[in-house]
């Protein structure tokens, strides 16, 4: 027979073994842009839809002016400055004149249509695609979810450059100062609450 008063140590027993268990779990895993996961995988690990406190003025704080957009000086990215596994990308068809999918390419591309905060706006490709994997990206070499307003479904484009196009001419274009990161939760780029947040944790990986 167990005494009364040793019932809630049971309790106690069991809740720290369950509890302990479950962080040992999410103590170790650790996603990183060569884990074998699927795109919808990657992105709940970014988005970190626990929405009961946003934090997101407080991450961007901590993000260097010249990133975020609060300051009037260039923001360039090396495109040798990030490099990943090659088998992430597309290539190019042979002999067509255009460059495969890669990250130095894809900063290359961007810098290249005058698209301000590289950083970000190649973070958000990685999170749209879930490092270059998805279907969107490899289907119809949309690089940033863009979707047409009038159907709502994805632009397609013949290769991945016209997507980078895309992106000033449909999104970039209306931007006039300011905190870059604060202006795309403020025009709604994504529905996702959790979205800046993401790109952030993208730009810390980066």
């Amino acid at each position: 027979m167990i005494a009364k008063f040793e019932i809630p140590n049971i309790f106690v027993a069991m809740a720290c073994a369950v509890f302990c268990s479950q962080y040992a779990v999410a103590q170790f895993y650790t996603v990183t842009k060569d884990s074998p996961m699927t795109v919808e995988m990657h992105k709940r690990e970014l988005y970190n839809t626990d929405n009961k406190c946003d934090s997101t003025l407080s991450e961007i704080s901590l993000l260097p002016d010249t990133v975020v957009g609060v300051k009037n000086m260039p923001d360039k990215l090396s495109a040798h400055s990030v490099t990943t596994s090659k088998s992430h990308f597309r290539q190019a068809p042979v002999g067509s004149g255009l460059p495969d999918l890669t990250i130095p390419n894809l900063i290359a591309e961007i810098e290249k249509n005058g698209i301000k905060y590289p950083k970000i706006v190649l973070a958000q490709a990685i999170l749209e695609t879930g490092w270059f994997k998805s279907p969107v990206c490899r289907n119809k070499h949309n690089l940033f979810g863009l979707t047409n307003p009038r159907t709502g479904k994805y632009y397609e484009f013949k290769h991945w450059t016209e997507s980078v196009r895309a992106y000033y001419s449909k999104v970039q274009y209306r931007y006039k100062g300011g905190n870059y990161l604060l202006w795309l939760k403020k025009i709604g780029y994504a529905e996702d609450p959790g979205y800046i947040r993401a790109v952030i944790r993208v730009l810390k990986m980066l």
